[in-house]
């Protein structure tokens, strides 16, 4: 069997990157990243859509991004698997 993994980063209940690419439909360079982060998918929208086309959240991972020793943001890293 072959697998095949899907890795989706959350920032604020939106997947915001899939296996790298931007899941926005307004460009994250746009100069106004509120609209940006709000044309992301939500969180459930989009793991209801994944689950339909096949695929399972296999884990979660914490992540906390900091700047000049300071918590700048918190996201999560879902991991997605489907077999072919």
């Amino acid at each position: 069997m072959i697998f095949e993994y899907l890795v989706c980063q959350t920032q604020y209940s939106r997947i915001t990157f899939a296996n790298g690419v931007w899941q926005g439909s307004v460009p994250l360079q746009s100069g106004d990243s509120q609209a940006a982060l709000d044309s992301c998918p939500s969180t459930w929208d989009y793991l209801a859509t994944a689950g339909r086309d096949g695929w399972e959240l296999v884990a979660a991972v914490n992540n906390t991004i900091t700047a000049s020793e300071t918590t700048s943001e918190l996201s999560c890293q879902l991991f997605l698997e489907r077999s072919r």
